[in-house]
């Protein structure tokens, strides 16, 4: 059964040789029979290779353990729903998964591409049959996802437990979705140069698929970090790991990116930024599986023993190349405005946004590559501390923050500092006045300035948002309410990107207040002894043990109050898993709008004559906030991807 995926997927290569060509033929030609003949091929090879999905996850489900990834990552006892995990848990899975959603996307490409710009669709579908041709070769030639299992077994190995987990079954897919979008953004950007068309960023597929991309990665990023929280029990959720910076990295470029595409869609200005910038927000894409993979060594949650990182740095290397030359070739019909009007103006912070953004990524990137590449090369092993990105990263992105508050105070081209200067004195002063309170209370010290200055962005989009409906409310004599929604309807594409501006300052302000305000405290207790942390009083009443065909766990209870009033039961719990051979803890999370009550059972010696347990304690100040602006996130894309541009309009933000 399993051979059928695989000659499947081998049939698929011929395939994309065929589409390759007639592609070729058509953007040469436009001949319509060349035409047809890629666009099948394109369906075809995403037929093929959806069969292929088909039959591995049927030998999950099965569990069929004569299959090798089946049994390395499977087992009688995994739930169905986890099968999908188990399949990209496997280092061939996990690209095989990538390319099947490549191949997914070309086919809905073609299925909604008309026959208008029949040319540069011909360039577009010649590019994404190339990249499905590599990552088919990868999972095929290099990695075999279809190979058999060496010797039977009557049960397999299991999923790590750590994936068994709902932020898992999620957060690789979102990653993989963003990827595989930003993919179809470089084939349709690299084809308009190709095919020397004049108003790129004013096309709506490129919009599109860049927003859908943005809003998956980054909500992929954070459901990520959700995960890292609920499930690995040290209590944070972001450590500057560099499968973490893999995800981060092309998010931050597909950012600026945004940027880019949409200061070319309004003003024709950064068009050259965004052909480069595009670039390398899909090279970057392909350095996540290379990092991934074993091209950079990650502790936590990586691939090892992977033989495709020297296939993919290949890949890396060819399109970095292949790309500069084609830009360079098609320069001169690169009509833009690189330099601003006036340093004073929103053209001008676009501009200083993307520069910031940039550096951003070269810093992670230095922290994430340059101990792999000293090692390499015969040097000392050296590991860059969390500190590193703390101390460099933290005040760019305070920057960064900064300049989304004053780039709506900004007109568009020349304009002084009068204006702008007068509305962002009169922000500072509110928040001054509103930190003093904070300060004068002893709830806050020097880094105010960050909740400060995050504030400034919210005073400015409220006060925007306020303004646009007061207008509405008094020119069409409606309702505040319905003058509001009539506002965010008029310029989605202006009034979405707002929206995901309050997702990151959510995000920011509990990165902050978890960061510098947590209180952590461990205490071992017998049953019965109470501890107190922060303002609750744990009570521990119970440990249990109990014992499955897959692993022995001690399960405690314990009793949350505050104030003589209980608050809560908390049930965390350790256990040892026989397949894995080790101990993996669950941990017990009470979410509020305020603060987390986060609550970890330490390792026991699962001794039924000693019920003293070891219990490590945390109070996360606004934690459920960063999950929010990951809420945002989504909401601010969808609004501006249900963005409809009229003709004649070229839009005002």
């Amino acid at each position: 059964m399993i051979e059928i995926g695989r000659i499947a997927l081998i049939i698929a290569l011929p395939v994309a040789i065929f589409s390759l060509l007639a592609s070729i033929s058509a953007a040469r030609s436009e001949s319509g029979r060349f035409y047809k003949g890629a666009r099948y091929g394109i369906l075809g090879i995403f037929g093929l290779y959806t069969l292929a999905l088909a039959v591995v996850l049927y030998a999950f489900f099965t569990d069929d353990f004569s299959v090798k990834i089946v049994a390395e990552h499977s087992s009688h006892d995994l739930s169905p729903l986890y099968s999908l995990s188990a399949l990209y848990a496997d280092k061939a899975g996990s690209v095989f998964l990538w390319g099947w959603l490549i191949s997914l996307f070309s086919a809905l490409l073609v299925c909604l591409t008309g026959k208008a710009d029949r040319r540069m669709t011909a360039c577009t579908m010649a590019i994404l049959v190339v990249i499905e041709a590599f990552y088919i070769c990868l999972v095929v030639l290099v990695g075999n996802v279809f190979a058999p299992q060496s010797s039977p077994v009557s049960d397999g190995f299991g999923l790590n437990p750590l994936l068994q987990n709902f932020g898992m079954l999620v957060h690789p897919p979102l990653l993989y979705l963003g990827f595989a979008g930003f993919t179809i953004v470089f084939a349709l950007v690299m084809a308009a140069v190709i095919d020397r068309s004049p108003d790129i960023w004013r096309n709506t597929l490129v919009r599109h698929w860049a927003i859908f991309a943005w809003c998956a990665l980054g909500v992929g990023n954070i459901v990520g970090m959700w995960w890292s929280y609920n499930e690995l029990g040290w209590g944070g959720y972001w450590a500057w790991d560099p499968v973490e910076n893999a995800g981060l990295m092309p998010w931050l470029l597909g950012t600026a990116f945004l940027h880019s595409m949409v200061m070319g869609r309004q003003r024709n200005y950064l068009t050259a930024w965004g052909l480069y910038l595009i670039v390398f927000t899909f090279v970057f894409t392909l350095l996540s599986p290379f990092i991934t993979h074993g091209g950079i060594e990650s502790p936590l949650h990586g691939f090892y023993g992977s033989s495709f990182p020297p296939y993919i740095l290949g890949a890396m290397i060819v399109v970095v190349i292949g790309s500069l030359i084609l830009i360079y070739i098609r320069h001169r019909d690169i009509r833009s405005k690189e330099s601003p009007p006036s340093l004073i103006s929103r053209e001008s912070a676009f501009l200083f946004t993307n520069i910031i953004l940039i550096v951003l990524v070269i810093i992670i990137l230095i922290g994430t590559v340059l101990p792999g590449i000293i090692e390499g090369v015969g040097g000392t092993k050296i590991a860059l501390e969390r500190s590193y990105f703390d101390s460099t990263c933290g005040p760019i992105m305070l920057l960064l923050v900064l300049l989304m508050g004053v780039c709506p105070l900004l007109g568009w081209g020349k304009s002084t500092w009068k204006s702008p200067g007068r509305n962002i004195i009169i922000f500072l002063l509110a928040g001054t006045i509103v930190s003093a309170v904070i300060l004068t209370t002893g709830t806050g010290n020097w880094y105010i300035a960050v909740v400060l200055i995050c504030g400034l962005v919210l005073f400015v989009i409220f006060r925007e948002w306020w303004r646009g409906t007061a207008v509405r409310h008094n020119n069409q004599k409606i309702n505040y309410f319905q003058a509001f929604f009539s506002l965010i309807n008029s310029n989605r594409a202006r009034y979405g990107g707002f929206i995901a501006h309050i997702g990151i300052i959510l995000l920011a302000l509990g990165i902050i207040a978890s960061s510098f305000y947590s209180i952590e405290k461990t205490v071992t207790l017998d049953i019965g002894e109470t501890a107190s942390v922060s303002k609750y009083e744990l009570t521990y009443q119970e440990l249990t043990f109990k014992q499955d065909s897959a692993k022995i766990s001690a399960v405690a209870k314990v009793l949350v109050s505050r104030s003589d009033k209980e608050v809560t039961t908390m049930h965390p719990s350790y256990a040892y898993w026989f397949s894995h051979d080790n101990f993996f803890a669950e941990v017990a999370v009470r979410t509020a709008a305020a603060e987390d009550l986060f609550v970890s059972l330490v390792w026991t010696a699962f001794d039924p004559d000693d019920k003293s347990a070891t219990f490590r304690v945390l109070v996360n100040p606004m934690i459920v906030w960063i999950w929010a602006g990951g809420g945002f996130f989504l909401l601010g894309g969808a609004v501006s991807f249900s963005f409809r541009e009229k003709q004649s309009s070229r839009g005002t933000g």
